[in-house]
């Protein structure tokens, strides 16, 4: 079936539109152009900023002038993830769409539709002007899924909505009204080099499914950098050629391969492979998919001293990972080791903190630092932001009536250990009343993302219908 016959048409068209832009976090020029020109062909006011968020206004319906401005927010950014075999390039191809089983789908990489599809739906409201709501403001961020860069920029005394409406929620059927904060740490070693001392083996994990660290970091899926870190902890002699894994800082990641020199490759082998077994074993039923592979190598240059590749492999060793906290079925506090990076003179790594309680955010981050500086390694926070915590508002109220009268039940009220930009924008514009919801994502922030048809166009028609009863 092809995109542009799905429902509702309009939606469809319009996240078409975007998949065919490059848009990762960071290169968001097109994609913020391409929605500034949509506001000005359909004589919209429009407001792009410095970091190319940008601001769309569209006047109330004909006898809805009197009503409240509602403002409609997503990101125009994705993250960009791909199978280990895919040559995709995110800089200038085109996602490549599959319709499978009631799913839209990409063909080996990220979709997008995180939160595309958010951004799909506004300018469907945009631009039908049949529908009847009060006054829109439209308020598309950049940099959402690495830093929250354009929200942070944004400059929000010029928002003048009294209730806002997120629209980067994953779940059918559920109205999140409250956030994790998160706080982003990296890490760094600088390097020593020295000549090998013995022979080299290659350790490469792959094919594990990783997935959105915040909504599934309590499914209990193979870290590849911290099993590789395991798998090198204690073996006599390292010292590392080669060292990298993962690909976002807020994806759990799906591979990780290191070559390192040893001192005993026969003895190193051995316990590799008791190593190799025992986490294939600890993640058959969690994660069964993953592999893990362990062979001899070769290495033409200098290699990281034994001192400094010791404190890296400990310290990747030690940090904390994973699901901390939970309560009931919501995750509290918890932290994912995202990204592991082999530069020229260093090596890098990131620890993605979130929680939401902002002080046991903190102390996580506390607890990080300290390993850290126990290894001597340096340490930056790069960004943090707040949660939004949970409150009873009438906004709440209709939605859930809205829901009801649609579906004939009603919506599940909760909060979410994903970031949102809700809890930015609530601190500096606390009368508005927010809400967030979208229609169901499976496997965000991986190759394995996809969004369900019937749920695209039940939220849409959700949205429809609560802009209309809005007063």
């Amino acid at each position: 079936m092809d995109i542009k016959n799905l429902e509702p048409k309009d939606v469809f068209q319009n996240f078409y539109e975007l998949t065919q832009i490059p848009r990762e976090s960071g290169n968001e020029k097109e994609v913020s152009d391409f929605l500034v020109n949509f506001a000005k062909e359909r004589g919209l006011e429009v407001v792009q900023d410095e970091a190319l968020n940008v601001i769309i206004r569209k006047e109330a319906s004909k006898g809805y002038e009197d009503r409240p401005i509602v403002a409609l927010q997503g990101h125009m950014d994705m993250v960009c993830v791909k199978e280990d075999d895919s040559d995709h390039d995110f800089e200038k191809d085109p996602i490549k769409l599959l319709v499978e089983d009631g799913w839209l789908t990409a063909d080996g990489t990220t979709l997008g539709a995180d939160d595309g599809i958010g951004v799909a739906f506004i300018m469907g409201i945009l631009d039908d002007d049949s529908l009847e709501h009060g006054p829109i403001e439209a308020i598309i961020t950049t940099a959402e899924e690495t830093s929250m860069v354009g929200a942070n920029a944004l400059d929000l005394s010029q928002i003048k909505a009294d209730y806002l409406i997120n629209i980067d929620s994953e779940e059918e059927g559920v109205l999140t009204i409250g956030c994790a904060g998160g706080l982003d740490l990296e890490i760094e070693f600088d390097k020593e080099y020295e000549k090998s001392e013995g022979d080299f083996v290659e350790i490469s994990l792959q094919g594990f499914e990783g997935g959105h660290s915040g909504m599934e970091i309590d499914k209990f899926r193979c870290n590849a950098i911290k099993s590789l870190a395991r798998m090198l902890h204690n073996i006599e002699g390292v010292q590392i050629a080669e060292i990298t894994g993962g690909v976002k800082r807020n994806a759990i990641p799906t591979t990780a391969s290191a070559t390192v020199s040893v001192a005993n490759k026969d003895e190193a082998i051995k316990t590799l492979e008791e190593r190799k077994a025992e986490i294939l074993n600890e993640y058959k039923d969690s994660d069964p998919k993953g592999t893990i592979t362990i062979k001899e190598a070769s290495f033409d240059k200098d290699v990281v001293s034994k001192k400094v590749s010791k404190d890296v492999i400990d310290t990747l060793f030690a940090l904390p990972d994973g699901l901390y906290k939970k309560y009931k079925d919501s995750i509290v506090t918890s932290s994912n080791l995202g990204l592991l990076e082999n530069k020229e003179d260093t090596i890098k790594f990131n620890t993605m903190i979130r929680s939401e309680v902002d002080s046991a955010k903190l102390n996580r981050a506390e607890i990080a630092i300290e390993i850290v500086k126990r290894f001597g390694g340096k340490y930056e926070v790069v960004s943090q932001y707040s949660g939004w915590q949970r409150e009873e508002t009438p906004l709440i109220d209709l939605a859930n009536e809205t829901w009801k009268d649609i579906n004939g039940n009603d919506l599940v009220v909760a909060t979410t250990h994903g970031g949102l930009e809700c809890g930015l924008f609530k601190k500096e514009i606390p009368h508005v009343e927010m809400i967030s919801f979208g229609p169901e994502i499976e496997g965000a922030h991986s190759p394995m993302e996809r969004v369900h048809l019937e749920s695209v166009a039940n939220n849409y028609k959700f949205l429809v219908e609560l802009l209309k009863k809005i007063k």
